[in-house]
This record gives structure tokens, sequence and C-alpha cells, in this order.
């Protein structure tokens, strides 16, 4: 369980240190010409994210309770690799939005990057077994 929570905060922190830095540099640094219009990065950021999140749909889930005979750690050790495999599906989302809103300058990259990272943290480790 421990391992799993670390890479699950690995992953959700990961995301939120990129998107921090990328402000900073945004603020700090004159914007870069984009050889792309804005709007066609903005459709391809939330088009990304959405087949991640509906990509969610078609994933393996994991199992919702330990078997009858199956320890914790047991369930942990069937199921880590599923979960591991859906939260970096939603992380992937958010640093490609992360990067095309650091590109471009759209907001909309933004907010679909912070609200990937707000799905991210809601399927944390302890929502599957306490």
């Amino acid at each position: 369980m421990r391992s799993v929570k670390l890479i699950h905060g690995a992953l959700a922190g990961g995301v939120a240190l990129f998107l921090l830095v990328t402000a900073w540099v945004h603020r700090v640094s004159p914007p870069a010409p984009v050889p792309v219009s804005g709007l066609l990065l903005t459709y391809v950021g939330l088009g990304i994210i959405a087949a991640g999140l509906l990509g969610l749909r078609f994933l393996p889930v994991p199992d919702p309770t330990p078997a009858p005979g199956q320890t914790t750690d047991q369930w942990w050790t069937t199921n880590q690799s599923r979960l591991i495999v859906r939260w970096a599906v939603v992380e992937g989302g958010c640093l490609v939005n992360g990067v095309l809103w650091f590109i471009s300058g759209d907001r909309v990259s933004l907010v679909a990057a912070i609200a990937g990272l707000a799905i991210l943290v809601s399927l944390r480790p302890s929502r599957y077994l306490e």
C-alpha cells in the first residue's frame, strides 16, 4: 500500500510541480512565437484529456474488495498495475495540457490541466481500500 501511495503522490506531485514551474517561467520570460494557431492547440489538448478520461471507462478497473481468503497486501499486488495505468493516463493528459498552456498561453489548457489534476487526486489509493 505504501508504494502505491508513493507512486500516486509522485504522479500528482509531478503534475503540480510542473504547472507551478511553468507558471513561474511564464511570468519571467517573454512569450515565444507559436508556429500553430493557439486555438488548434487548445482543441488538441482538450481532445487528448477527453480521450484519456474516456479511456478510463475502458481500462480494467481494480477489484472492488479482496476476494475471500485474500489479504489486503495481495489485493494491492494484484491491482497495483491497473491503478498505475489509470493514473498515468490522466497524468499524461494533464502534462500535455500544461505544455500546451506554456506554448500558447491559452487559459483553457491551464484549466484542463488543473481539472485533470483534480481528477488524478480524486483517484487516490485510499479511495479503493481502507
